[in-house]
């Protein structure tokens, strides 16, 4: 794949008054990308990248990852925390893809985890962290907190477009969502 991404004259654009960067798209294969670069304290190439993946059952869905775009390697890295000073237009960016990718894709589910949620992160974080947590990893699940505190402040809007699901750690399994309770992963379809 070859494309060039021209973000020197990138700004952000108001969408229902919320503040997000300006994305352009790349669909390869199976794999849907949307680009934009930050404007904090320096300028960032992220990614949020929609993969095409199937259950044990065979049914398809896509999981949406997100991170630092390196053009080089052409790789994401979605452990990083930028500490970029926008935050809150990054989330919405990469929140306003969602729709976008709907667009076009309306019988996919979307699958969310944070990378901060998988198995090994907890050894991967108490080796590197200077928070020294004794029992509990404060940074354990941190994103996914983040992406259902949000869909908890806008659950019922939401409810217009889109049916969720969270993944329940005890029980193994997918549920209904329930604003408040705690899940790993997000199911998100799309009404039809």
């Amino acid at each position: 794949m070859r494309f060039c991404l021209n973000f020197s004259n990138i700004a952000r654009k108001k969408l229902t008054n919320i503040d997000i960067y300006y994305i352009a798209s790349s669909i390869e294969n199976s794999i849907i990308q949307y680009f934009f670069e930050t404007e904090g304290k320096r300028k960032i190439l992220k990614a949020v990248q929609y993969s095409k993946m199937k259950t044990k059952s065979n049914e398809m869905f896509y999981n949406l990852g997100f991170g630092d775009y390196n053009l080089e390697s052409k790789n994401i890295s979605d452990s990083e925390n930028s500490n970029n000073g926008d935050v809150r237009i990054v989330f919405n960016t990469v929140l306003n893809t969602i729709p976008e990718f709907f667009r076009d894709n309306p019988d996919f589910p979307i699958y969310f985890q944070g990378s901060d949620s998988k198995d090994s992160f907890e050894e991967e974080c108490r080796n590197k962290c200077s928070k020294n947590c004794t029992q509990i990893c404060k940074n354990k699940n941190r994103r996914i907190r983040i992406y259902t505190y949000f869909l908890d402040k806008n659950y019922l809007n939401f409810l217009k477009d889109y049916m969720f699901y969270g993944f329940d750690e005890e029980l193994k399994i997918f549920v209904e969502y329930v604003p408040k309770n705690k899940y790993t992963a997000i199911l998100i379809y799309k009404k039809k």
